[in-house]
């Protein structure tokens, strides 16, 4: 099925030229652009408690080889966004 739609012509000639440049057309690229924007078909798996569990220890295994930080914050750095 074929849609006709209203498009600037600086994005027309961008997405010509992209298309271009990855030898596919124009339809091929649109195409892979709306595949990135779909989520993968698992990003909602439940994960079972002792899953979480273990990633959360691997993680916190991870943080303590980080070195401690030994600035300062502010109040204002703290509330930046509050008044």
């Amino acid at each position: 099925m074929a849609a006709e739609f209203e498009v600037r012509p600086e994005i027309a000639d961008k997405l010509a030229r992209v298309a271009k440049a990855r030898g596919i057309t124009v339809d091929e690229l649109l195409q892979e652009v709306l595949n990135g924007l779909e989520p993968p078909p698992d990003w909602l798996t439940e994960v079972s408690l002792e899953e979480f569990e273990r990633d959360m220890d691997l993680l916190a295994e991870e943080l303590e080889q980080l070195p401690a930080y030994r600035g300062t914050y502010s109040r204002e750095d703290i509330y930046l966004d509050h008044e």
